[in-house]
């Protein structure tokens, strides 16, 4: 969980890179007068931002200049999915409360702003936290993002739900170490994941049967879906004309549309071409209360080995007075993210029992309601 040390500072950057960053449109006009006024230079407002930038980017530039360019042109977050653990054992909340606490003064002497609070019996930390993406421009390289863990009980047991990132995915790991500290006894971790289903058809059937029976909820449109095929090893032995077709191996496709699950392309690829589905995005309309849908995207990070299982609910489509959907998507409230995500994720759990005790391969049901 330790971060890589990042400064105090990689790199100054060039007249090049100042220049570049102040003729984007995300730096606004008061910021461009601000690093001038800090300098005592007054400069009119019509001046052509070439100009100023051209000027700007001779002068001697320090950290605060860097940083005020960069909170401009730094990446906007988004929200991100959502994935659990279930941890099993004899887990005490005094127990959960003080790995909570050292986690939280690690991630403090990282420099992250921790912030723990309890809400309807359910203990919450949410982290803010900062990541460098050299893939990326200089001034958007710095990413600021939130983090944010659940611990919710269920009987003796202690549901985590975690966003999906690399750094909470560490921070998660951590506590759960940590908690098997506290309490000095073992603490089994499950987590949904297929990597015990090698047929790909039960994989497929994974996916088909999480829309069509996630309880509460009706399936209404498939908008998304894609389809994985791990590339094969060739072996030794193999001849010229094989080790061709290794080459033009297609790994991924994605079909996105309307009733993308009634499609042939869709049946030929699971049945006869030997993919499998490895993410989903639907529209699944509640059975009871408002009759709001919901669009929602399931996947697996690792489509290799089905691991990763994680979940957005990417927004909420509401009733019109005339009884229709409105197609302006809206983003979903708290209650609503908590609600769809207890039903995925106890339907996936009891979808992946019920794969593991099946000893017949099922056959994807790719026809039906859409």
């Amino acid at each position: 969980m330790k971060k890589p040390q990042q400064g105090p500072s990689l790199y100054y950057a060039s007249d090049k890179n100042i220049y570049d960053a102040l003729n984007q449109s995300r730096v606004d006009n008061d910021t461009v007068q601000g690093l001038f006024s800090r300098r005592n230079i007054v400069c009119s407002k019509r001046t052509p931002r070439e100009e100023l930038s051209r000027f700007f980017s001779r002068l001697t530039h320090d950290y605060l200049d860097h940083k005020e360019i960069s909170l401009r042109l730094g990446v906007i977050s988004r929200r991100e999915r959502i994935t659990s653990v279930d941890l099993r054992g004899d887990i005490k909340k005094d127990d959960v409360t003080r790995a909570i606490h050292k986690i939280r003064e690690e991630l403090q002497s990282e420099g992250d702003v921790v912030h723990v609070s309890e809400e309807g019996g359910s203990i919450i930390m949410n982290v803010h936290y900062s990541t460098i993406d050299y893939k990326r421009s200089e001034f958007s390289q710095l990413q600021q993002k939130d983090g944010h863990l659940e611990l919710i009980k269920v009987g003796n047991d202690y549901v985590l739900r975690s966003t999906h990132s690399d750094y909470v995915d560490q921070i998660r790991d951590a506590f759960a170490r940590q908690l098997e500290k506290e309490t000095s006894k073992p603490i089994e971790r499950v987590s949904v994941n297929l990597s015990g289903i090698k047929s790909n058809s039960a994989r497929s059937q994974f996916f088909y049967d999480l829309m069509s029976e996630l309880p509460g909820y009706v399936r209404r449109d498939v908008t998304d879906v894609y389809v994985y095929k791990p590339r094969p090893n060739p072996a030794a032995d193999d001849s010229d004309e094989e080790a061709a077709e290794v080459d033009t191996h297609v790994e991924k496709v994605l079909m996105k549309g309307n009733g993308v699950t009634q499609s042939k392309l869709l049946s030929d690829l699971i049945q006869v071409q030997n993919y499998y589905i490895s993410r989903v995005e639907w529209i699944a309309t509640e059975q009871l209360g408002k009759g709001f849908a919901f669009d929602v995207e399931v996947m697996f990070s690792d489509p290799k080995e089905c691991t990763g299982f994680s979940y957005l609910l990417r927004g909420v489509y509401e009733l019109e007075d005339n009884g229709k959907l409105s197609k302006k998507r809206r983003p979903p409230t708290k209650s609503e993210i908590d609600t769809v995500s207890r039903a995925i994720e106890d339907k996936a759990k009891e979808l992946v029992e019920r794969l593991n005790k099946s000893s017949i391969t099922p056959t994807p049901k790719t026809g039906g309601t859409k």
